[in-house]
């Protein structure tokens, strides 16, 4: 659907702010007039770009589920050696978390506000993703690489400390975004490796 350049950049402005209130005062107490106020625009016009707060919302959580499966699922699909590959999964994870702090806080935390459909459809991708972790777990528990987890638990495990990253990382630290993802990769896989 083609709309003009102006149309397109008051919708880019309330998604930018709508992510940035979301992602810091939690979805439901967020209101459009406060987007609207943030994004330099009328309320009313809120109300012309999108259907409802939810439909924002939808829309933020629905390209940051795309992301990561853009930038993961080829790494998951390539012939590489397991490590490798979950390791590459991994810092690419946390590049994508850390490339929009705002909207992965979204991704993880606030999709739980979306109703039916978009609720179960968001599931699903999420479901989808996570399963290309399962996946690599499996067949590093296969190749004897792995110990013998539980590679839903594992995956969960995994993900649930890279998307942390959006609550504690600070640049100011020290520490890059490949930094991180290093040093995350090398805590989490030295627990899975068998050492014997």
């Amino acid at each position: 659907m083609y709309r003009d350049p102006e149309t397109e950049a008051k919708r880019a402005a309330v998604l930018r702010e709508a992510e940035r209130l979301f992602s810091r005062q939690g979805y439901p107490s967020v209101t459009l007039r406060e987007i609207a106020d943030d994004a330099m625009i009328e309320a009313g016009e809120v109300y012309a770009l999108f259907s409802s707060k939810e439909a924002i919302l939808w829309e933020i959580a629905i390209r940051c589920a795309r992301d990561f499966k853009h930038n993961v699922e080829p790494i998951a699909r390539k012939e590489l050696q397991t490590l490798a590959k979950l390791s590459n999964m991994i810092q690419t994870h946390v590049e994508v978390v850390l490339r929009n702090r705002n909207a992965a806080g979204i991704f993880i935390n606030e999709w739980r506000h979306l109703h039916e459909p978009r609720r179960s459809e968001y599931v699903v991708l999420r479901d989808e993703y996570e399963r290309l972790f399962r996946q690599v777990l499996a067949k590093g528990i296969e190749e004897h690489l792995f110990r013998e987890v539980d590679e839903k638990l594992g995956a969960m495990v995994i993900l649930s400390a890279l998307n942390a990253t959006h609550q504690w990382y600070r640049q100011d630290r020290g520490l890059s975004v490949i930094d991180v993802g290093k040093n995350l990769t090398d805590l989490l896989l030295y627990g899975l490796l068998k050492t014997a």
